[in-house]
């Protein structure tokens, strides 16, 4: 008879969930590293990642494309020994935290600037989201 040990199930599960945090979520948009689009050619970058929210003329024959997306996932939702390890159901009388449960929202704003080839020549990224 193989005896399993509880403690070591836990910790097997809390891994397995912490693991399937680190994917995305079925469904949500998946974008391309912006920074692989350099020297692609608009017409590429828009069959990619679809029409541009805005579309600039800078003059000389450039073009600056920008797209902002945002992902967002949840985070929290368990209970912490003060040193910020997962609590794992001791029976002593430990001090521990809950970790509420939140929606972390991350954004990307990302702008490609074409030459008069129509090429991409710099792309530019802001935010915690690209």
């Amino acid at each position: 008879m193989v005896m399993t040990n509880p403690k070591i199930l836990l910790l097997c599960l809390a891994a397995t969930l912490a693991l399937a945090g680190c994917t995305g979520g079925p469904g949500g948009p998946s974008h391309p590293n912006p920074l692989t689009l350099q020297g692609a050619s608009v017409n590429d970058v828009v069959k990619q990642l679809g029409p541009p929210q805005t579309q600039q003329n800078l003059g000389n024959g450039r073009t600056m494309l920008q797209y902002d997306w945002s992902s967002s996932y949840v985070a929290g939702g368990y209970t912490a020994t003060p040193d910020g390890q997962l609590y794992t159901g001791s029976t002593m009388n430990l001090p521990r935290s809950y970790v509420p449960e939140q929606t972390v929202i991350q954004t990307c704003i990302v702008q490609f600037v074409a030459g008069p080839d129509q090429r991409v020549e710099e792309v530019h990224t802001q935010g915690d989201g690209c």
